[in-house]
Formats: C-alpha cells, structure tokens, sequence
C-alpha cells in the first residue's frame, strides 16, 4: 500500500508539473520549485522525465537579475494530437488538435438529417482517415477522439441516451465508432464540450464558476462550478430547454406542455412562422425580422424574453461569475444581443449581477470541436 501511495504521488507531482509548464510557458525550473514547493532535484527529475518522453523542451536562455542563466521551459504541441467531433443536426465538423490546443486540420461537411446513426459514423470515419492521411500522422500519435453532440448522454458509459435532433436513441457511440476508427472515444452533450473550450483558451479562462447557455437547434446550458463541469446524478445538469414555463403553451416533443425549448428553438420558431408565412428555414425568420416584418419582430421579441428569463433563473441557482451566450440563433442574428440584455437588466435580481460578467462566446465553429478534443486530452492522456 506504501509502495502504491508513493506510485500515485509521484504521478500527480508530475501532472502537476507538465500543467503548470503547460499553462505558464516560459518557465524555469527555479520558479516551478517555488510555485510547487518540491526540492530542485525533483523537480528537475520530473522535466527530465517528461523531455525524454517528448512533452517538454528547453527553449531559450534568460538572465533574471544578477548570476547565472536559466534555461526556460516550454511543451511541444506536436508530442500527441486528440480528434474533436461536433454532430449536429445538419453539419458534421472534425479537428485534429494538438497538445496545446491548437486545431491543425479542420473538415466541415454537411449531414442529412435523414440519414441513419450508422451512415453517419461512416462519415465520421472517412473524414478521420483523411485527415489523418493529409497530416501525415501515425495512429500511435492520436490518443482518442472526443464527439460532442445535442441530447442526453450517458457520458460515463459513452451512451447517447436520446438526442432529438439526431433522431438517436440508446446508441453505444464510443464502442461503434472505436470499432471503425480503432481509437478509444469518449462522447458528452456538446454544450459540455464547448465550456471546457471555454475555460481552456475562451471567455472564462480565468473563472471558476460559469454557465454556457446555447441557442440554436435546441437550448441548453453547462454549469462549471469550481472549475469542474457540474454534471448532476444523470449528466442532466443544465437541460433548460424541458425547464417548464408555460403549463398551458405548446406541446414538447418530450411530451411535456410548455417546455421552454418550444418557444425559443429554431424548429419552434419556424413551426410558428408557417402559421403567418411559408417559412422553410431559420434564415428566413431572420430576414423578416430584420425587414421589420410585425410576426417576426413579435416572434423573436417574445424569444428574447424567455431567454432573458432562463438566463434570470440560472443566475438565481448558481451564481457564476461569468455567463456566455452562444450558438446559432446568435451568431445568425447578432442584432438581438442588444435586446437581450435590455431584457436581463429587467428581470436579473441586482445581487447576482453585481459582479456578473456578460459576455458572448468568440469561439465560433471551433467551439465544441476544440472542448472535445482537450476533454479527449484530459481524461485519457495517462503519464506514466
């Protein structure tokens, strides 16, 4: 059992070393003593360790007052790349990212939302190969893939559990797609994804606490409380569109009546603009609200309340630091940003947004691509 406790704390000192050499390049090995308070030895024990199996490298001499040089120390992106998946209802987008983050090779394809789950991962594997060929990869460099996609996951058991707007029930994604594509696959709901993007290189890098609340196909949210995703007993935790606001409103396709997804997705929008106008897509409520088109303007007004007052409850709930805005809705009509936050400043209870920091996501495209490749990095990267 000694021997055991001694085995785990090493391997912690050295992940613990590798993060802080990661998040704080430059850096000598004099000031990771400092910051860590290990012995000098040790600590170059560990560097010396981790250069050999190819995570760090010494990078360029600098003097630091008086005496001798130190030798900073920086990682290599290049010692091992994670694949990031986004399935969404019309799109397919596949990245390979490197150690530091950084996106390498991007696809972006789109999906028929008729074609079936098994049509899809075939996609998904082409893709893959391709890139992978492209970059002039080994499989050995490529430690797994991360797929983020909209629905009630399993995450523990990589179950997709229901996702309405891919149609798929009870699927085993992470043993289907590690049976085509021969790497090991993790899977989680794509908002979930998207914040670790967020809290790596986004708008709460420097926060502890924070929600990512999406707009588009469907609505949803992901809570970080202490720099951890907050998942819940059954990684529900944050599912705000089957959040009940209207008893007597529309019918959900959960079967509930009133649920918020059914005044603020896309298809509700769209299925509420036919009863006007002979609307087939998204775009086309946009166009009209932005042509002052009254049933338009009257839609996304009615919209903008009850994202105003999601955002109200959840603030009320948990608290964050930092709330971001992000997804389709507001990317494609940035122009109700304004009305949004007109409509927070009425209904936000002024303790809990004192402090609060507002702001929209500058992620884009990239947003769940990136968040699943770095959950892909931390939970099966395993320093030995």
């Amino acid at each position: 059992m000694e021997k055991h406790d001694q085995l785990l704390m090493k391997k912690q000192n050295k992940n613990l070393v590798l993060d802080l050499i990661k998040n704080h390049s430059p850096i000598s090995r004099m000031e990771l003593a400092k910051v860590t308070g290990m012995s000098p030895t040790s600590i170059t024990r560990i560097v010396n360790e981790l250069h050999m199996q190819g995570f760090v490298r010494e990078t360029e001499l600098v003097t630091s007052g008086v005496g001798r040089k130190a030798a900073l120390l920086d990682v290599c992106g290049d010692v091992l790349y994670t694949i990031g998946v986004e399935i969404d209802k019309l799109a397919i987008k596949i990245g390979i990212v490197d150690y530091i983050g950084k996106i390498v090779a991007w696809q972006q394809i789109e999906r028929d939302e008729t074609e079936s789950y098994n049509e899809t991962l075939e996609k998904i594997n082409g893709i893959i190969r391709l890139l992978i060929t492209e970059q002039g990869f080994s499989d050995e460099k490529i430690i797994g893939i991360g797929v983020g996609l909209p629905g009630f996951i399993d995450y523990k058991n990589g179950v997709v559990k229901i996702s309405d707007q891919l149609k798929w029930k009870n699927v085993d994604i992470t043993a289907d797609l590690k049976k085509l594509t021969g790497f090991d696959v993790i899977v989680d709901n794509e908002l979930k994804m998207k914040i670790m993007a967020e809290h790596f290189k986004g708008m709460t890098k420097d926060a502890q606490n924070a929600v990512l609340v999406g707009i588009g196909s469907g609505i949803g949210s992901a809570i970080m409380l202490n720099g951890e995703i907050y998942r819940g007993d059954s990684n529900n935790a944050g599912e705000i569109g089957h959040t009940v606001i209207d008893p007597t409103g529309n019918v959900c396709n959960c079967g509930k009546i009133g649920c918020l997804a059914t005044y603020i997705s896309e298809g509700a929008i769209i299925a509420d603009s036919r009863k006007v106008k002979n609307i087939q897509t998204i775009d086309e409520v946009f166009a009209s609200y932005r042509m002052g088109e009254s049933w338009a303007m009257n839609l996304m007004d009615r919209a903008t309340t009850f994202i105003a007052l999601a955002i109200s409850n959840i603030l009320c709930l948990y608290n964050p630091e930092v709330i971001i805005l992000s997804g389709n809705t507001i990317e494609k009509l940035p122009e109700i940003k304004s009305a949004i936050e007109q409509k927070c400043e009425l209904y936000i209870w002024d303790p809990v947004k004192e402090n609060l920091k507002f702001v929209y996501s500058l992620l884009g495209n990239e947003g769940v691509v990136l968040g699943a490749a770095i959950q892909t990095q931390n939970t099966l990267l395993d320093l030995e």
